[in-house]
C-alpha cells in the first residue's frame, strides 16, 4: 500500500518522492541521507497547523416565488417558480447545491449561474421558459409537489449540507398578500437586503412575476 503523506511536511515530502529521490520520509531535500537540512527543513513548520482548509462556497440568493399564480395566468402546476440569484462576479457552478422542504431540487453538474444572473426552478420548466430570457437556465424541481399557497419553507443548502438560506414566506402575518393568486409573484426588494426578512419581500408589479430577469421592485428601495 502506498503511503498519503499529510500535513506540513506534505509539499516536501511529495516532491522527493515523486522524483525518485527517496524512499525515506525524513530525507526531505533527496540527498539519500537524513542530515541537518532536512531537520532545519522540518523546523521551519514546527507549529503550523495541519487541520484540513475547508472549502468556502459563495452566498446565493432566493430573489422570487411565484408559489401561487392566478387562475387568469393559467394553471398553478405550469406556472409556480422560484428565481435564485447570483451576486457576484464570476460564476457559480451548482453541482451538490440542493433545493429542500417546500419543493426538492437537486442540482447536477450540468447546473450553473453566471455572474449577475439568475437561475429559474419551477413545477413546468417547460412553461416558464417560453417567458424567461433565452440565456436564463430552468430546471424543474423534482418532489412534483405544488408550492403551498398559505405558506412553507424554502431552503437552500450548499455542497456541504450547509443552510445558505431559509425562507418561510406566508400569506399574512406580515407578508404581503398580493402574491397569493392575485397574480403577482413575491419579490425581494433588492438583492443586498436580508433574505429570509418580511420586510425584504413585496408583490411585483407585473403579473406572474419576472422569471429569469431583474426583479421589478430592483433600484426602488434604498440602502440602511
Amino acid at each position: 500500500m502506498r503511503k498519503v503523506i499529510t500535513g506540513a511536511l506534505a509539499p516536501f515530502l511529495g516532491t522527493a518522492m515523486a522524483l525518485g529521490q527517496s524512499s525515506c520520509d525524513a530525507d526531505i531535500n533527496g540527498d539519500q541521507i537524513v542530515n541537518l537540512q532536512d531537520l532545519l527543513g522540518m523546523l521551519v513548520h514546527y507549529g503550523d497547523s495541519c487541520t484540513n482548509n475547508t472549502i468556502d462556497f459563495p452566498t446565493l440568493i432566493i430573489s422570487e416565488i411565484h408559489y401561487n399564480p392566478n387562475s387568469d395566468q393559467g394553471n398553478d402546476s405550469d406556472w409556480e417558480f422560484l428565481e435564485l440569484f447570483n451576486p457576484h462576479e464570476v460564476s457559480v457552478a451548482l453541482k451538490g447545491w440542493k433545493v429542500a422542504d417546500a419543493v426538492s431540487v437537486n442540482f447536477s453538474e450540468l447546473d450553473s449561474i453566471e455572474a449577475h444572473r439568475f437561475l429559474v426552478v419551477a413545477n413546468n420548466a417547460d412553461t416558464i421558459s417560453s417567458v424567461a430570457p433565452m440565456e436564463t437556465p430552468v430546471v424543474s424541481w423534482n418532489s412534483g409537489d405544488n408550492l403551498n399557497n398559505t405558506g412553507g419553507t424554502i431552503t437552500l443548502l450548499n455542497p456541504h449540507d450547509e443552510v445558505v438560506i431559509s425562507i418561510a414566506y406566508e400569506d399574512n402575518d406580515g407578508w404581503v398578500n398580493e402574491p397569493d393568486g392575485g397574480g403577482p409573484s413575491l419579490e425581494l426588494m433588492d438583492y443586498f437586503l436580508p433574505n429570509d426578512e418580511v420586510a425584504s419581500w413585496a408583490a411585483s408589479f407585473l403579473i406572474g412575476g419576472t422569471p429569469g430577469s431583474s426583479n421589478s421592485m430592483w433600484g426602488l428601495s434604498e440602502t440602511e
